[in-house]
C-alpha cells in the first residue's frame, strides 16, 4: 500500500505550492461546498423611539452606537471623508476678528493645551457636518474660562436633557462604569463644569440631530463608494484576466497540475498581469482539438459609469458642489477658475452661513455671557479659495518697464508709461 503523497511546497519560481485546489474540487463535486448570498444593502437604525428603562441616558440608535457607526462611515468612503473635511475647512474659515482686545487676546488660546477658538470651532463644526451633533465643554475658573471640544462619539443626553454623559467607550459602558461622567447642560454648571450640546434640526428628533447627508448612509451609497474602492484595489491585487484561454489535450499527474496552478498564480496575479493568454493542458485523445477561447472583459464602462453615479449621490446628499470635492464637469473648468468660485457662493449662502450661525455663534454668545464681556462682533474671516487676480492681465494695468523690472531687465526711459499692447504690430509682432 502506497503511503499518503505529500502536498510539495510552494517555492518562490512557482516550482511547487501547498494546496487545497484538489479537496476544494472533489467537496464541490460532492455537494459539500456551500456558497452564501450577501446583503450589501443598509440596515442601521437611528430611531428615538425606545428607551433603556435602567439608564439615565437616551440611547443613539437601536444599539446606542449610531454615533459609532458614522464614524465608522467616515473612514470608509473618500468622497464622503473629503467633503466632510471641505465643509469643516471651508466653515472655520482663514481667522477670526475682533474689535475687543480682550477677546481678542483670549481667542488665541482659549485651553490649558493651546488650542484657538478657531480649532474648537472647527472640531465643532466638523462632528456637526457628521453626526449632526457638537458638544463643547466650558469650565470656568478664577477671572477665566477654558473651551473644549468633547468627540461626538463619546456623549449621550439624559433623557430630560439635563445633562450629557460622556464615556470613552459605548460598547462596554456597563462593565467601566467608573469611566462615565455627568456634566449639566449649559447654561447650568457644576463643579465649573458645563456642556453645550448643537444638534441639526430633524424631525421627530428631540434629543439628537441627524447628519444632513442621512440619505446616502441610508440608501447604502457611502458604503458603494467603500466597496467599488476595495473592489479596484483587489482587481488589481489579484486581477487575473486573461485575453485568452487555450485549452490543450495532455496529461498530466497531480503534483504537475498543482504547479500549473502555483505558476498561474504567479504569473497572473499582481501588477501588470492582465490580459495575458492561459494555457491549460487537460488530459484527452490523440483525436482532441485545442480550444482557443477569446475573452472580453467589456463591465468596466457601466461600472465606471455606476462608479460615478454613487459619487454624485453622496456629493448631493451633502449638499455639496462637485466642483469643491475635486469633480470638475467636462468643459467648463477654465484657467480662471470661474467654476470653483461660482460653487464656492453657492455652498456658502447654502451651507457655511447656515452652519456658522447654528455653531459658532451661540459658542460666541456662551463665551461672552461667561466671561462678561462683548463679544457680539467676533466673526470668522471668510476667503474664497480661488482669488479674482487671475482674471487681471497684468499687460493691461503695468507699463513695459514695470514688466521689464519684474522678469529683471533694466527699466528703459522712452518706454515710461507705455503699455505692451501700444507695442504690437497689427500681426501680432512687437515693434520693441
Amino acid at each position: 500500500m502506497k503511503g499518503k503523497r505529500k502536498s510539495p511546497t510552494r517555492k518562490p519560481n512557482g516550482g511547487g505550492v501547498k494546496t487545497t485546489t484538489k479537496k476544494l474540487i472533489e467537496q464541490k463535486a460532492k455537494g459539500k461546498l456551500r456558497f452564501e448570498v450577501v446583503n450589501l444593502a443598509s440596515n442601521i437604525s437611528f430611531t428615538e423611539d425606545k428607551t433603556e428603562p435602567h439608564t439615565d441616558w437616551y440611547p443613539f440608535g437601536k444599539d446606542n452606537l449610531f454615533p459609532q457607526y458614522l464614524a465608522d462611515l467616515k473612514r470608509k468612503s473618500s468622497t464622503h471623508r473629503a467633503i466632510l473635511s471641505q465643509k469643516a475647512t471651508y466653515s472655520s474659515g482663514t481667522g477670526m476678528i475682533t474689535g475687543n482686545a480682550q477677546l481678542s487676546e483670549y481667542i488665541k488660546s482659549v485651553n490649558p493645551q493651546g488650542q484657538s477658538l478657531k480649532k474648537i470651532i472647527r472640531l465643532a463644526e466638523d462632528d456637526y457636518y457628521t453626526f449632526g451633533n457638537c458638544y463643547i465643554e466650558f469650565v470656568e475658573y478664577d477671572g477665566g474660562c477654558n473651551v473644549y471640544h468633547i468627540d461626538a462619539t463619546q456623549c449621550r443626553v439624559h433623557k430630560d436633557l439635563s445633562s450629557v454623559y460622556i464615556h470613552p467607550n459605548w460598547k462596554n459602558v456597563n462593565g467601566e462604569m467608573e469611566l462615565l461622567r455627568e456634566v449639566p447642560m449649559y447654561p447650568n454648571f457644576k463643579g465649573g463644569r458645563s456642556i453645550m450640546m448643537l444638534k441639526d434640526y430633524e424631525s421627530e428628533f428631540q434629543r439628537y440631530g441627524i447628519p444632513d447627508y442621512i440619505a446616502a448612509a441610508t440608501n447604502g451609497a457611502i458604503e458603494i463608494d467603500y466597496l467599488i474602492q476595495r473592489y479596484n484595489h483587489s482587481k488589481f491585487q489579484n486581477g487575473f484576466m486573461p485575453s485568452a484561454i487555450i485549452e490543450i489535450d495532455g496529461s498530466m499527474s497531480d503534483d504537475e497540475a498543482e504547479e500549473l496552478i502555483a505558476l498561474a498564480q504567479d504569473k497572473l496575479t499582481g501588477e501588470n498581469n492582465n490580459s495575458k493568454i492561459l494555457f491549460l493542458v487537460k488530459e484527452g485523445n490523440q483525436s482532441s482539438q485545442t480550444n482557443v477561447t477569446i475573452l472580453d472583459d467589456n463591465k468596466d464602462g457601466s461600472f465606471m459609469e455606476y462608479q460615478e453615479l454613487t459619487r454624485n449621490n453622496i456629493v448631493t446628499a451633502h449638499r455639496w458642489q462637485p466642483a469643491l470635492s475635486g469633480i470638475v464637469s467636462s468643459g467648463k473648468m477654465n484657467n480662471t477658475g470661474s467654476e470653483i468660485r461660482i460653487s464656492y457662493d453657492l455652498v456658502m449662502r447654502t451651507v457655511i452661513k447656515d452652519t456658522t450661525e447654528q455653531v459658532f455663534e451661540p459658542i460666541r454668545d456662551a463665551i461672552g455671557s461667561i466671561l462678561k464681556i462683548d463679544a457680539s462682533d467676533l466673526e470668522i474671516q471668510f476667503e474664497s479659495p480661488i482669488s479674482f487676480a487671475s482674471d487681471i492681465s497684468i499687460k493691461d494695468i503695468a507699463d513695459v518697464n514695470e514688466l521689464r523690472k519684474l522678469i529683471g531687465l533694466e527699466e528703459r526711459p522712452e518706454l515710461d508709461d507705455v503699455y505692451l499692447h501700444k507695442t504690437m504690430n497689427d500681426n501680432g509682432s512687437s515693434r520693441l
